[in-house]
């Protein structure tokens, strides 16, 4: 099992995938006996760190990555509103470097991951492994093909052109699934709300997160001067 080496003086963290090695740092060696122990153990430099086992929180930091992830604030808020759980069953269409599978992961049952490109797909696969993720079913296939899986509680489309793969949700999902469209694109946006006339999959609204940080230190306690604003847009559908 991989380890997280926290340095606590600076709060660099470090993915440990061998433990049975010292694992060198720029604030000294840990010894591969205290890498096995969870907790605060030093480097032979005197440095303090903390080891842990790894979590999606602190490998979202530190997993490789292809192109744009997901980030916390829309995949929270895709895990909030289609309120999915351990007994869910999920695709997620366009897995890009994993993220968002991997999110999702963490709460359902069962997750089915489609990625049409080569080197996305094996990023989504390296990441899947480091983490020790088992109830992930990844397929190099093109969703605009179709969707083998059926009866699915959620989906979500990180695609160029979404609506071309909206008949094929409409099938696999059971009533009363979700599906969830992320696009940067206003203009993609509209092409597949067009498109949304006639299906069985009922528009709920769009949206996009705003998140902002506070700097706290000593006495000043402000927002942040930059923020992260948009990312994409977020479709909630669902069958009726």
């Amino acid at each position: 099992m991989a380890k997280v080496a926290i340095d606590l003086s600076t709060g660099k963290k470090y993915l440990v995938k061998n433990t049975t090695l010292d694992f060198h740092t720029v604030s000294g060696s840990i010894a591969a006996a205290d890498l096995v122990k969870n907790g605060r153990v030093k480097s032979n430099k005197g440095s303090t760190f903390f080891i842990t086992e790894v979590t999606l929180a602190d490998y979202y930091e530190l997993m490789a990555r292809g192109p744009q992830i997901v980030n916390h604030k829309d995949a929270g808020l895709i895990l909030a509103r289609t309120a999915v759980n351990h007994t869910s069953r999920v695709l997620d269409a366009g897995g890009g470097s994993g993220a968002l599978c991997l999110a999702l992961a963490n709460v359902v049952g069962e997750a089915f991951v489609y990625e049409i490109n080569a080197e996305h797909y094996d990023v989504i696969a390296k990441n899947v492994k480091a983490l020790g993720v088992t109830n992930i079913t990844l397929k190099h296939a093109d969703v605009y093909k179709g969707i083998d899986e059926v009866g699915l509680d959620l989906i979500t489309f990180d695609l160029p052109e979404p609506h071309r793969a909206l008949a094929h949700a409409a099938k696999a999902l059971r009533e009363g699934g979700h599906l969830v469209v992320y696009v940067p694109n206003l203009t993609q946006a509209q092409e597949f709300m067009a498109n949304l006339k006639g299906s069985k999959i009922a528009f709920i609204d769009m949206l996009e997160l705003i998140e902002r940080k506070w700097k706290i230190e000593e006495r000043i306690l402000r927002p942040e001067f930059d923020m992260l604003g948009h990312t994409g847009f977020l479709i909630f559908c669902r069958k009726w």
